[in-house]
């Protein structure tokens, strides 16, 4: 049975599952476009498949799946041996715990404070929202603490969490790449700049963003 893939361009957490097929060299799955500006991420039959009413939406089967992470962890395991592992090996308890503590970190230290900046620097003026400049106040500071770490950990790895390129990197890849159009990122953080450079070099990426990079253009000023 074919995978079906409810996504949009105008989400960028579909990047994910999207990247991890991509880098796996998996075609054989069906993209159901939803348009999220007209809201059918949010009628009763999309619903009853993700209960919040987001996309990306997985249908796999028995199995249904919402959540950008959730869905790009199923789609590593289930593609385990083809292309990039992306995933660790199980039973080495060293490298999963320093695997699942990048996880962990890119939620709780990274895109808390990215989202927010995002909303009111992008999203914001596309939808003619008066931006709110006490949230960027509040986030930018403490997305810089996190770039800074990010940096400085970059210079003992060539990827977040290792020496090898993995599902850590695709999921911070979608966020970092919208957030390089709110603020500079990479300046004074060789370190960052290099890892961004070789993770968005590769042919999976360049393959993925540009969907997100046409419909932004032409949704977003001065995308």
């Amino acid at each position: 049975m074919t995978i079906k893939l409810w996504t949009s361009p105008l989400s960028y957490n579909s990047l994910r599952p999207e990247l991890v097929l991509a880098e796996k060299g998996i075609d054989d799955f069906e993209i159901v476009p939803t348009n999220i500006m007209t809201g059918e991420h949010k009628t009763p039959e999309f619903w009853e498949k993700s209960i919040f009413g987001r996309v990306p939406l997985i249908e796999d089967g028995d199995v249904v799946l919402f959540e950008s992470r959730a869905i790009a962890r199923y789609l590593a395991q289930k593609y385990l041996n083809t292309g990039p592992r992306l995933l660790p090996a199980a039973n080495d308890a060293k490298t999963n715990g320093t695997f699942w503590m990048w996880m962990i970190l890119e939620i709780e230290e990274f895109n808390v404070h990215a989202v927010p900046i995002i909303a009111e620097t992008i999203v914001a003026p596309a939808v003619g929202r008066s931006v709110d400049q006490a949230v960027l106040d509040r986030h930018r500071p403490r997305l810089t603490n996190c770039l800074e770490a990010l940096d400085k950990a970059l210079l003992k790895m060539d990827y977040l969490g290792g020496d090898e390129y993995s599902l850590i990197d695709i999921n911070y890849m979608p966020t970092m790449y919208v957030l390089t159009k709110c603020m500079n990122l990479f300046e004074g953080r060789s370190n960052l700049s290099k890892w961004w450079n070789s993770v968005s070099g590769r042919d999976a990426w360049k393959k993925v963003i540009k969907p997100l990079d046409d419909a932004y253009a032409s949704a977003a000023p001065d995308w």
